[in-house]
């Protein structure tokens, strides 16, 4: 192990002089602002020191540096595979299903996959198809329609739809797969299901090509609210009370209430949000000169000051962890969400789960 620790790749030495003056300059700007207190310290220097694996290719040398710089931000060593999950619950990620335990199974040939409500099941898309299917793969039923994208299967024990697009068109199919029917035009954004929290309550909003939102009842086609046109969407996402709807766009985050009314809009550079489980908390990735900062709406404190350039943030099924996906390292870390700033990252994603699957949520 000591001669591990000794070990010192090729070039490392010279490559850490070229970074050097980058990481100085950086600080040195930074210096410029207020002097800050000293709690804000730390975000400050890993902001600066992530800058620097911007600055340097990923070369071998490169890579010496990066690991030094993510041992002074807190994320190493980096587990080389996926031995277990930080808490409870299975991660269903392109159309891979990862248990707690680590272990892994394939659906099949899929390109989109969601959660039905509890988990029980799961929606599968195929460009000429969809279906649902059990975790252990087992295919319940079809459903043939051509370019199929977006499926999100929503409602409670009794009573559960499944909403997708195919082509430029939003449908609705019961659980079962019986009843699909036409809803309208929409923008390529997937749907969201607002859960059944009274009688007859299940809605669904999507975005029209206008970048309108629409909540409507699709039991008896009652329009709830309709917001004015607007950039389009990239992420619409309900509480789990159903008491906010979450609208996120490049340079904008919206919340509405139940009933339409505008509670709170913030301006910046989204990459993606989420509420944290049974709260209306939101936990967000945000862009910051280029690198992507973790926090939770309203809180002044970043979770996780930068990481290069994070894609998704996806909570844990108890709220304690956030997955955070970083293609360009090929990793997922995580999180723990208040207390200690805890970080376990994890590599070779994408060996391990034949690809660059995108998450598809943590159930």
């Amino acid at each position: 192990m000591r001669e591990l620790e000794r070990f010192r790749a090729p070039g490392e030495e010279q490559a850490a002089e070229r970074v050097w003056p980058v990481v100085t300059s950086a600080f040195a700007e930074r210096e410029r602002a207020p002097r800050p207190r000293r709690r804000l310290v730390r975000p400050a220097l890993a902001l600066a020191a992530v800058a620097a694996i911007g600055a340097v290719a990923l070369t071998p040398p490169g890579r010496a540096v990066v690991t030094s710089v993510r041992r002074a931000i807190g994320i190493v060593p980096v587990q080389r595979a996926l031995f277990s999950l930080p808490a409870r619950g299975n991660v269903l990620a392109g159309a891979w299903v990862v248990h707690a335990d680590g272990s892994t199974r394939r659906l099949g040939d899929y390109r989109e996959a969601a959660w039905s409500p509890f988990g029980r099941f799961v929606v599968a898309a195929r460009a000429d198809g969809l279906a649902a299917l059990e975790p252990n793969g087992r295919v319940r039923w079809t459903l043939a329609r051509p370019e199929v994208r977006f499926p999100r299967w929503g409602g409670g024990r009794t009573d559960t739809r499944i909403a997708y697009l195919s082509g430029p068109t939003l449908r609705v199919v019961a659980g079962d797969g019986t009843g699909d029917r036409a809803v309208g035009p929409a923008a390529p954004v997937a749907p969201a299901w607002r859960g059944a929290v009274s009688a007859g309550a299940l809605a669904l909003a999507y975005a029209d090509p206008r970048g309108r939102i629409r909540v409507f009842v699709p039991a008896t086609g009652r329009t709830i609210f309709r917001t004015r046109p607007g950039p389009t969407p990239t992420l619409l996402a309900w509480s789990d009370d159903g008491s906010r709807l979450l609208v996120l766009d490049p340079t904008r985050l919206r919340l509405f209430d139940a009933q339409g009314r505008l509670v709170a809009a913030v301006r910046g550079h989204f990459v993606d949000a989420a509420f944290l489980p049974r709260s209306r908390r939101v936990a967000l990735i945000r862009t910051d000169d280029g690198l992507s900062v973790v926090s939770v709406l309203g809180s002044r404190q970043p979770l996780f000051p930068s990481a290069g350039r994070l894609a998704q943030v996806v909570p844990s099924p108890d709220g304690r962890w956030l997955l955070l996906t970083w293609p360009d390292a090929d990793e997922w870390l995580f999180v723990r969400v208040g207390g200690s700033a805890r970080v376990r990252a994890v590599g070779n994603i994408s060996e391990q789960l034949g690809g660059r699957a995108p998450v598809e949520g943590w159930r």
